[in-house]
């Protein structure tokens, strides 16, 4: 006690002589984590429905902070600038110490330095014991969301009148109802994509996507029980994990996976999760999860010798023509699985299984890179996982075997060197023919299989000075889409962030980040397609200053693109941003963008703040100026109103997009209004 009472006036005197701890306003963390998180090559890849449902939870812990004497290493795990070298430390300080009484005992952690502290304030807060929490920090009892979006002028799809078309108007409408209590809690999501029909044509009954899940949280053996829409989350995700997980991002040591097993799906994917009864129970050091699933994913499909076979899934969700609805129904996948797993003090063990049976069988088209696809209507996986913390190392890894005997090997490494140094190390082994249905493991190539590869990062953390560094060798043993042969690549990442001025008034920060990608990418030749080096190179250097109320940033873009020695291309891009905080009730942002991109190769993908629970990532291409106005009004307690109107003009474009999406003309627009009520 004598300990913890020392360590508490210690971290009050740095709290006072410290302004480094100034807390930032949620939303200008918010912006500067998720800049950071997210790489543009894994968000291309179509996660955008999952990315926003990873920052709904961040979205919702400004609004109702967690408590960190209540956390747990799956909750903390959800901040991106929280490695697993930290959370353990956390976890072990909180065990033999007690309660904290102070966010600013926090600095007493071993490995927990002042930049990480800043970033996890406006998340959090420390409930004393005996203490009456306020409203500020209890979640609301029941939220109601609702979400319109167009974009205008009209796509050429709503214009024809003949031949393949969008059955329904441009505008998008997405309402979703949240309630909970102290253990139970529901939700409910109806959602319309601009195109699809609304109480008309095959979408007679109103929405075209209707999800819904009720979940109870209990606090002995019963842990959780969930009936409805939910993702299952095992391992390293080898073999099954349906949650948004970061995967090659500037935060270098993300790489461990440490989620709950089961979650309520509250998003808006319509592919990717389960639908059925899930139930998790706990007995002492014992946990055990079940599930069991029944759900019809949209796919496509084709016949073969008299019988319809599955070619591939439809992971859109969109039904706007008549020919993307014949997607859906045609397909029901039996899903069962259960994790046992045994928690110690220093980690825990694991053992899970999934079962998968498809009412059609798989059988992807004839094509060189689907030559290892998996084929047939049964799939099962068996894998164990662990993880383990010792001193100032932490291990962890997962060992899966799949349904044809084949098997996947990941093995991760954590160490702090000093207090502002740790380095990481992961190594995969993912055969060319290791076959999973929802598997997500941390890959170069978006896929569990086909990739071998060793990963090295360190992560530098000073007062004022925090440096992330990261270098990924990998190899595709087979061919791959658009790489016609085995592949060696290289991905390197340097980004510095450098807090130049900081106090309860003004802040200034620096920050240079560059990233370099080596792989390879077919090419038309004499002889037919030949897959030749590519290299990539991206740098970026922005300023972001705080005063007052007020806000700035400024970026720039540079991306480079190499592909023998005549096909090279480069990209700039460059914008400013200011935002302001009128009163505690209306604050706005702006941005405006300059562009020119003549090569997608060399595309720039830039965050941009939009409406709570929405997460916005366009890239630029071509030549051209972007802006978009947001505007945020609170009213009274209980009402929220969220408008953002985004323009995107080209000067060498008179046609924008392709195919039923082409719009007549250099100019696009997009219109968002959302409504928020709360009690």
């Amino acid at each position: 006690m004598h300990i913890h009472c020392s360590a508490i006036g210690l971290c009050m005197a740095m709290a006072i002589s410290w302004p480094l701890l100034a807390q930032q306003s949620p939303d200008q963390t918010l912006q500067s984590v998720l800049e950071q998180a997210y790489d543009p090559e894994t968000f291309a890849e179509g996660d955008e429905e999952a990315a926003a449902a990873w920052v709904d939870q961040l979205e919702a812990y400004t609004i109702h902070p967690l408590d960190l004497n209540q956390a747990t290493a799956e909750q903390l795990a959800g901040f991106p600038f929280l490695n697993a070298l930290q959370i353990q430390a956390f976890l072990n300080y909180r065990r033999l110490l007690g309660s904290l009484t102070s966010v600013y005992e926090l600095q007493a952690i071993p490995g927990w330095d002042a930049s990480t502290i800043q970033k996890l304030l406006p998340f959090v807060y420390v409930h004393e014991e005996g203490q009456m929490v306020s409203s500020a920090t209890s979640a609301p009892k029941f939220q109601w969301l609702s979400r319109y979006q167009r974009v205008m002028p009209r796509a050429w799809g709503y214009v024809k009148t003949t031949g393949s078309r969008y059955v329904g108007s441009p505008d998008a409408w997405l309402n979703k109802w949240q309630w909970q209590q102290r253990r139970f809690q529901a939700g409910l999501v109806a959602e319309k994509d601009a195109g699809e029909p609304f109480f008309r044509s095959f979408n007679a009954k109103g929405f075209d996507h209707v999800g819904m899940y009720a979940a109870y949280k209990g606090n002995k053996t019963l842990q959780q029980l969930l009936v409805g829409d939910y993702e299952v989350n095992f391992g390293q995700g080898l073999i099954n994990w349906q949650s948004y997980s970061l995967n090659h991002s500037a935060y270098a040591l993300q790489i461990e996976k440490n989620n709950s097993s089961l979650r309520p799906h509250a998003g808006t994917a319509e592919y990717g999760y389960f639908r059925g009864l899930a139930v998790q129970l706990q007995e002492r050091h014992w946990q055990q999860t079940v599930f069991v699933s029944c759900q019809a994913p949209g796919a496509y499909w084709d016949s073969v010798d008299g019988h319809r076979v599955i070619t591939s899934w439809d992971e859109t969700g969109y039904h706007r023509t008549l020919t993307e609805n014949g997607h859906r129904g045609i397909l029901q996948i039996f899903s069962a699985g259960t994790q046992i797993r045994y928690r110690f003090s220093s980690g825990y063990m694991a053992l899970n299984h999934v079962y998968h049976h498809l009412s059609i069988p798989m059988q992807k088209r004839d094509a060189a890179y689907n030559r290892y696809a998996f084929s047939g209507n049964v799939l099962y996986n068996l894998s164990v996982d662990y993880a383990w913390s010792v001193h100032n190392q932490h291990l962890f890894g997962e060992i899966a075997w799949s349904h044809n005997q084949r098997v996947a090997i990941l093995q991760g490494w954590m160490m702090q060197i000093s207090k502002p140094i740790s380095v990481g190390a992961l190594f995969r082994y993912y055969p060319k023919d290791y076959h999973t249905l929802y598997a997500n493991g941390f890959s170069a190539g978006g896929e569990t299989a086909n990739e071998t590869g060793w990963y090295l990062a360190s992560e530098m953390q000073w007062r004022r000075f925090q440096v992330y560094a990261y270098v990924d060798w990998y190899y595709f043993p087979a061919w791959r889409y658009q790489i016609s042969g085995p592949m060696r690549g290289t991905e390197a990442l340097c980004r510095i962030d450098w807090q130049i001025d900081a106090n309860e008034n003004m802040s200034h920060q620096l920050m240079v980040q560059m990233r370099y990608r080596r792989g390879a990418k077919d090419i038309e030749t004499p002889d037919g397609k030949k897959p030749m080096p590519t290299a990539c190179w991206q740098h970026i250097l922005g300023w972001t200053g705080t005063a007052s109320r007020w806000t700035f940033a400024l970026r720039g873009y540079v991306n480079r693109f190499a592909q023998t020695d005549t096909l090279h291309a480069a990209g700039f891009a460059v914008y400013g941003e200011a935002g302001h905080q009128l009163n505690s009730h209306f604050h706005w942002d702006a941005r405006l963008a300059w562009f020119q991109v003549p090569s997608y190769d060399t595309r720039i993908y830039a965050y941009e703040r939009t409406v709570p629970y929405m997460f916005s990532m366009p890239f630029y291409y071509h030549r051209g100026w972007r802006a978009y106005l947001l505007l945020h009004y609170a009213v009274g307690r209980h009402l929220r109103l969220d408008v953002r109107w985004a323009t995107t003009w080209y000067l060498d474009q008179q046609q924008i997009g392709s195919g039923l999406d082409r719009i007549d003309g250099s100019q696009k627009h997009q219109l968002i209004a959302q409504l928020i009520w709360r009690i």
